[in-house]
């Protein structure tokens, strides 16, 4: 079986074959983000709503919750059985540059969203941007602004 078929499966839906590549992009932008939620070992149930609500709206969809458990858990399985690199380089070798930065920031978004931004997950967010060549300056200041973001939402 394919990637791009795998991943199609994964998502839930047949999708015509032109929206499969587009459903790995997604597929793969989701993992990123579900990778940062696990960096410190807890999956907090802001990261989790924040996931959902992220395929929800990319989806276009409502989808029940089997089918999230499914996901998240195929994906904590991938992770378990290959570990944070290689599902990263994974990622990388299917994501191009600008999909890269889209990814990296729904990982900062993913790590931010509870409020509470662990040592582990500031440290797994350098190995993205390592992983997917994004120079340190730049993801610093692509993080600081959506931290700031962020920080003015939660205080309204």
């Amino acid at each position: 079986m394919t990637t791009i078929e795998t991943r199609r499966r994964a998502l839930g839906e047949r999708l015509p074959d032109d929206l499969a590549v587009e459903a790995a992009r997604l597929h793969t932008l989701l993992e990123v983000a579900f990778l940062t939620a696990a960096a410190d070992g807890h999956l907090a149930d802001d990261e989790i709503r924040n996931l959902t609500a992220n395929l929800q709206a990319w989806l276009h969809a409502e989808l029940d919750d089997d089918f999230f458990v499914e996901t998240f858990a195929n994906l904590a399985q991938l992770l378990a059985q290959q570990g944070p690199a290689a599902r990263l380089a994974h990622a990388a070798s299917l994501l191009d540059d600008g999909s890269r930065r889209v990814a990296y920031t729904l990982a900062c978004v993913t790590a931010l969203c509870d409020l509470e931004v662990h040592d582990a997950e500031l440290a797994f967010l350098g190995t993205i941007a390592d992983a997917f060549a994004i120079p340190e300056a730049e993801a610093q200041a692509m993080f600081d602004e959506l931290e700031e973001m962020v920080d003015a939402l939660a205080s309204t």
